[in-house]
């Protein structure tokens, strides 16, 4: 072997015994710790020992030189690709497994080939590889390119899924070193004597550029880098070819040697300058042309005039981000207000600000001890969406945080900063071209938000103002719907005033007036038997029409305070329905309506009140009998639902074919003393059709089942005295009430305890 090698083979283990010492001091960098690199360093290593060795030195069987070097490059391409694929995939990347065929294959051909065949790495063994006789130089070729172009399609595949670019760039990286380190491989055991020196030197390149990237939190940006490339290469062709045209015109001068031929030369040396500084300033705008972009004092002057004209929060927001797209080339850019509650004085509220028509704006909160407030609010710095997945300041940041910040789309953050406190953050997305953005334009973004800083107070004080005027307004027409509501229920007081006097008057007036009868006929000895009988059964209509209207004035007296006791027990649907409805079958066969009730046997036992839950009952059916017309038909049907915990409940529903509610009383007819209709209207009788009444049966209803832990409520199309829509009423009842309802414990000595009682189990 040349000289030339052994000292490129000398100078190459020296640089990769500093390369790992370099890779053990920086052994713990944020994103991989470098064992597999540094095993692909160690057998790069080893193969520049063995090529080291004299060719006099005996190896046993097949294993030349070349063989043994050849194998350890391939271990270290394993490793290699091992190392390069968890950096960029950041996962384990199981399909590179197969590599592993590689020198696994060579070992096992150089079993089963003759010795004198086996010259893989040695002087001109490419040219009788492909003979056929020689299986590992076949093996080693076969899997340099096949493990090649297995490592450089996966991250080609990591390039163009990547979902942040300084990933792409990073996978794009590892293609390049990937290229280098193939090329290198291929020229070290290539046995030629002009190319095997290079080989060691540029694995050797490869292996640093793969130690830079794992030092690296950023790689610098690959595609920014070809491109400046490209400038200089055609720039200095360019000057070249100025310069050798000048040159080549001033050798064909035919000038003799003096002034003249001095002048000359100036002259030809002032064109030459002249011309490159055209050339220069045509090819500056041929880049403009195809590599368009504002300088950061003109994009940050452009951006400050624009959102200075914003007023509205909206209109504010819809600028900074269509500005921003432009003047920094994104394809998103947003907003995120920042909310101080002060319910949470250790986190603030976000508000991820979206367009007009964009949907509901996404919420999140940010604590005050987090690494991106502490580097957003404390240090005012701008913070980019790949060093708060990667980078080790923010390792200790929330699950919550990193997951809604990530849901963003957004590749850097800047924080709007006013009066010392942070107001919002504006943020951008990926470039138009999906390069990475540079620390340049980070800090273009950390000025454009200081700039959006004082437009942004002002139109949050705008929207505030609005708010509070919208607030106002909303109040005011509340007060007036109140006010309207007020003075509704203030008639219907009025209305049962004379209501209830005239029910009240009316059974005095009939006791009042056979008392008279009674007190003359006796007086004048005419009384007999069966004229005593029929009085004191008016009389006790009466006494009973009374006492009816004086307890349901009580009831309603006792739910206004929620002093009503209920004495719970077990009772079935069935029953409670049945006995509601039984006092009244006269009044129903009487007006020829037609009641039906079904599903109610299948019903489970539920604990309640039933005396008081057959009242309610009844008050609701007999409300649909006041307002059925005669022949009309009223339904009772029962069925189990499920709530939005899980738990059973009783759905009953009464629905009749009466004069139906109008939308604004649906709610009103549950109010005390409160009537849909004109109590002028309707007929005296309780049971009659429009019949009249005090006006509390419904709210005792409402009361009673609201006291069982359930609710009552009416749903009708409307009202109407010609199509009878008719209404219909839910009943909504627990199984079991809830723990806190008011009950009487009655104990075997008859005394009555309001205490709370334990719920049985069913």
């Amino acid at each position: 072997m040349s000289s030339i090698l052994d000292v490129v083979l000398l100078f190459s283990i020296i640089a990769h015994v500093l390369l790992l010492g370099y890779l053990q001091w920086n052994a713990a960098p944020a994103r991989l710790r470098p064992v597999w690199l540094q095993f692909s360093v160690l057998c790069s290593l080893l193969a520049s020992v063995i090529w080291l060795l004299p060719e006099t030195v005996s190896l046993p069987g097949a294993f030349s030189r070349g063989f043994l070097s050849t194998f350890a490059l391939g271990w270290m391409f394993v490793t290699y690709g091992r190392y390069a694929l968890r950096d960029a995939l950041n996962q384990r990347g199981r399909l590179w497994l197969l590599s592993i065929l590689w020198p696994v294959g060579m070992l096992v051909a150089v079993f089963v080939t003759e010795p004198a065949f086996v010259r893989v790495g040695e002087p001109g063994w490419l040219l009788t590889v492909f003979s056929g006789l020689d299986l590992p130089g076949l093996v080693a070729l076969a899997g340099l390119a096949a493990s090649a172009i297995l490592l450089l399609i996966l991250l080609f595949y990591t390039f163009y899924s990547a979902s942040l670019p300084e990933i792409a760039n990073r996978a794009l990286y590892w293609v390049l070193t990937t290229a280098t380190l193939t090329v290198g491989v291929l020229l070290y055991i290539s046995g030629v004597d002009v190319l095997q020196p290079l080989g060691p030197l540029v694995v050797l390149l490869a292996l640093t550029g793969a130690a830079y990237a794992h030092a690296s939190h950023r790689v610098f940006d690959i595609r920014g880098g070809l491109v400046a490339a490209l400038r200089t290469l055609v720039l200095v062709v360019v000057t070249a070819a100025i310069i050798l045209f000048t040159l080549l015109i001033a050798d064909n001068l035919r000038i003799e040697s003096g002034n003249d031929y001095v002048l000359a030369l100036l002259l030809l040396a002032l064109l030459a300058a002249a011309f490159l500084v055209i050339t220069r300033q045509f090819l500056v705008l041929l880049v403009r042309l195809f590599w368009p972009g504002d300088s950061p004092t003109r994009a940050t002057r452009q951006y400050s005039q624009q959102v200075s004209k914003a007023v509205e929060l909206s209109e504010l927001i819809q600028i900074a981000t269509d500005t921003l797209n432009q003047v920094m080339r994104v394809r998103r850019s947003g907003m995120i207000l920042v909310n101080d509650t002060g319910i949470d004085s250790n986190r603030i509220g976000i508000v991820v600000m979206k367009e007009a028509g964009a949907g509901n704006d996404l919420r999140g909160h940010l604590s005050r001890t987090s690494p991106i407030y502490e580097w957003l609010a404390v240090r005012r710095l701008p913070l980019s969406q790949y060093d708060l997945a990667y980078g080790a300041r923010f390792r200790d940041v929330e699950i919550a945080e990193r997951q809604f910040f990530g849901s963003l789309r957004m590749n850097a953050y800047a924080p709007i900063i006013v009066e010392d406190a942070m107001i919002g953050i504006l943020m951008c997305g990926p470039r138009l071209n999906d390069a990475p953005l540079s620390n340049a334009d980070l800090e273009m973004l950390a000025t454009m938000a200081d700039q959006t800083g004082v437009a942004l107070r002002n139109s949050r004080a705008v929207a505030d103002l609005k708010h509070l005027n919208a607030t106002m307004q909303a109040l005011n027409r509340e007060l007036e719907e109140a006010n309207l509501q007020y003075e509704k229920l203030d008639s219907v007081k009025t209305d049962f005033i004379t209501i209830a006097s005239h029910e009240l008057r009316t059974p005095l007036a009939q006791i009042r007036g056979y008392v008279d009868i009674l007190d003359t006929l006796n007086e004048q000895g005419l009384l007999d038997q069966d004229q005593v009988s029929g009085m004191v059964d008016h009389l006790r209509k009466a006494t009973e029409r009374t006492e009816d209207l004086l307890a349901a004035m009580l009831d309603v007296s006792q739910l206004d305070v929620d002093a009503m006791d209920l004495r719970f027990a077990e009772a079935a649907p069935e029953s409670i329905v049945r006995m509601a409805i039984e006092p009244l079958t006269e009044h129903i066969k009487r007006r020829k309506l037609t009641l039906s009730a079904r599903g109610l046997r299948s019903l489970p036992i539920i604990l309640c009140d039933m005396q008081r839950l057959v009242q309610a009952i009844r008050n609701i059916v007999t409300n649909a009998i006041k307002f059925t017309p005669d022949g009309g038909r009223i339904d009772i049907t029962g069925s189990v639902k499920k709530d939005e915990a899980g738990n059973d409940y009783i759905l009953m529903v009464i629905s009749d074919t009466g004069v139906g509610i109008d939308q604004p009383d649906l709610e009103l007819i549950f109010e005390k003393f409160y009537r849909a209709y004109d109590p002028s209207l309707h007929s005296t009788g309780s049971y009659k059709f429009m019949g009249a009444g005090p006006g509390l049966g419904l709210t005792i209803a409402r009361g009673v089942i609201e006291s069982h832990g359930g609710k009552v409520w009416a749903e009708s199309s409307g009202h109407n005295m010609e199509t009878y829509p008719g209404t219909t009423f839910y009943i909504w009842l627990p199984l079991i009430p809830p723990e806190d309802t008011r009950r009487i414990a009655i104990d075997d000595t008859g005394d009555r305890n309001p205490t709370p009682v334990r719920r049985p189990a069913l």
